[in-house]
């Protein structure tokens, strides 16, 4: 699938206690989420910052590529300079230990860390710093990681700043009415419209509208992982020819409530990610310790048929970031599920 995917550990008690009452018409005390969710931004945000740097440093370990618009002397010129490049020592250590589609395009804020549990414990190190100096320190002390000199020396890279708190916490509960807005609107036999797209019944815009509004405003408040033009475990199985485990199942669990109001909702929930904002398979909390033993069973597999077709590194990052993601959520009693076009809020 082109476009990200993201696995999400996921908290059930938000979908029952915020979504659910939500979708049948009851109210709700969203304050917490709310302060999470603002927290988590701009823990995001300064994070970001790091990542970009490291990024950047990194690139400049590699010449500048010869511009195929110049004359042939010109890009014989550049290739010679090529030869003689010395790239800046911080330079090189950066692009000696750092793994885009890991440190800036998948794991939430920065880190750097090796196993899949120190990871699940930086992350709640973040999330638990409600000041930026706190957020700073914990980045640093993941830059040591990689080398010391690079915590010391190292910036934030400008990035673009965010929109107020107060801002961002409207946006936040308008994203919270939309989802009772639209079940009402369908309960009612009445026409759903959003932002530009032409009006249709909302009975049949919430089947596909709904889970994928969810699990965005959930990702607001709970740290998730990324990965970019890849599928859900579900097809990279069969694209392997290992059986997915048990353990997948359509996310009827995320949406109890709402899929025995609305029938069609649970018809239209599935194992894979089929359209660029969707939402696929799910592993219930009791279930996690399977998913992370699939794993470590069969994953050699899928990267050894994936490498078969020149797609090892990708199936190596991507199965590394589902088993992050696992590992963290039986780290809180948590499920996982996968969706797809969701991105961190510090990035959009």
């Amino acid at each position: 699938m082109k476009g990200y995917v993201s696995f999400h550990p996921v908290d059930l008690t938000f979908f029952d206690e915020l979504i659910a009452p939500l979708v049948a018409g009851r109210k709700v005390n969203p304050d917490a989420f709310l302060h999470r969710a603002i927290t988590l931004r701009r823990g995001g945000w300064v994070t970001r910052g790091f990542a970009v740097a490291i990024e950047q440093l990194a690139a400049q370990a590699e010449a500048p590529a010869a511009d195929p618009a110049a004359s042939p002397w010109r890009r014989l010129r550049a290739n010679l300079e090529k030869i003689d490049y010395r790239p800046d020592e911080m330079a090189r250590k950066a692009a000696a230990a750092f793994d885009p589609e890991l440190h800036a395009n998948g794991r939430p804020f920065f880190i750097a860390e090796g196993s899949a549990e120190r990871v699940a414990a930086v992350v709640d190190a973040y999330v638990a710093a409600e000041a930026d100096v706190t957020v700073e320190r914990i980045a640093r002390d993941q830059l040591a990681r990689i080398d010391a000199d690079l915590a010391h020396q190292v910036e934030p890279a400008e990035i673009p700043e965010l929109s107020s708190d107060l801002g961002y916490r409207s946006d936040l509960l308008g994203l919270l009415t939309k989802i009772h807005e639209l079940s009402r609107l369908a309960r009612e036999g009445r026409t759903f419209a959003d932002n530009d797209a032409a009006p249709r019944p909302a009975a049949e815009a919430l089947p596909e509208e709904l889970p994928w509004r969810a699990v965005a405003i959930h990702s607001r408040g709970t740290p998730f992982w990324i990965a970019r033009d890849v599928d859900g475990l579900e097809t990279v199985c069969r694209a392997a020819g290992v059986r997915a485990p048990d353990c997948l199942s359509p996310a009827w669990r995320v949406f109890a409530e709402a899929c025995e109001a609305f029938p069609s909702l649970k018809e239209s929930l599935g194992l894979e990610l089929r359209r660029p904002r969707d939402v696929g398979a799910f592993v219930s909390p009791g279930e996690i310790d399977q998913l992370i033993q699939f794993l470590a069973e069969h994953g050699a597999r899928i990267i050894h048929a994936a490498a078969r077709g020149g797609e090892g590194p990708m199936a190596t990052a991507l199965l590394r970031k589902i088993r992050e993601c696992a590992v963290y959520a039986q780290r809180h009693g948590w499920g996982y599920l996968e969706a797809s076009g969701i991105l961190p809020p510090e990035r959009e």
